[in-house]
């Protein structure tokens, strides 16, 4: 399996420099491609700065900054319909900017398989989540999209099961699940932290399962964080000290030697 990572950044030039030099530190061998949704009057910039730590770069069409954030996924969509599925890879491993990846991407996902995704904080979307989660809960505005990506996918799919959900924060998509969301009709129904894990399973998809240590609900330090909650300093070095302590984190705003 020939693995990749997509580096997904819009901002803040000199971490996104600081975070490709670690990537290319810790994985001299994989593909970077580059993902840019930032300022259009910037992306020279961009490019003349992050480029040669780059095998391709692309920027997303996409002016509605709301959008590339409830439909990020959209972005890597049309990255992949645009660029992507012409460039050489099998699975692509999603790094945002703001992430912290200290050891080997092979040696983090070892045994995955060619056609396996991953979401970290995998789950059911059982009733507790969606009494408490943003996303879902009827104290929130966003359950009306909720209950309409219930309805579109019983329509379109006879799917009628629990819902998956995740906190998109690290991800592994492989091609066989891009080429099929292209074939969604109605995409940008429901919020990419439980489309994208339920349409995987509605294309029986295999789901590679591994803890990362993604903060859902818990009030414990955890070295995945899907709210702008930097991790400390201290933490991240306590975890290096250990053997067999984290190594990914997010998010982090500050540079790292």
């Amino acid at each position: 399996m020939k693995l990749a990572i997509l580096f997904w950044f819009y901002k803040e030039p000199e971490i996104c420099e600081n975070r490709l030099q670690l990537l290319k530190k810790h994985n001299p061998n994989l593909k970077i491609f580059g993902l840019y949704g930032g300022k259009y009057q910037e992306e020279v910039f961009y490019r003349e700065k992050l480029g040669k730590y780059l095998d391709d770069f692309f920027t997303t069409k996409s002016k509605d900054e709301k959008r590339k954030w409830i439909h990020g996924d959209l972005s890597i969509l049309e990255w992949f319909n645009k660029r992507g599925m012409s460039l050489e890879w099998d699975s692509i491993v999603v790094i945002q900017w703001d992430m912290l990846v200290l050891d080997s991407l092979l040696k983090l996902f070892q045994g995955l398989g060619k056609d396996q995704i991953y979401f970290s904080g995998l789950r059911r979307l059982n009733e507790e989540i969606e009494s408490r989660w943003s996303w879902t809960s009827p104290e929130y505005n966003h359950r009306k999209n909720y209950l309409n990506f219930k309805k579109y996918i019983k329509d379109q799919y006879n799917y009628g099961e629990q819902l998956m959900c995740c906190l998109y924060i690290l991800e592994v998509l492989p091609k066989i699940f891009l080429e099929k969301f292209l074939t969604v009709q109605n995409r940008e129904i429901g919020m990419l932290e439980y489309k994208d894990p339920t349409y995987a399973k509605i294309f029986g998809l295999k789901f590679f399962k591994k803890d990362f240590g993604v903060l859902w609900f818990q009030n414990v330090p955890k070295p995945l964080n899907a709210h702008p909650k930097e991790i400390e300093t201290k933490y991240i070095q306590e975890e290096l000290a250990k053997q067999n302590g984290w190594r990914i984190f997010h998010p982090y705003y500050k540079m790292w030697d």
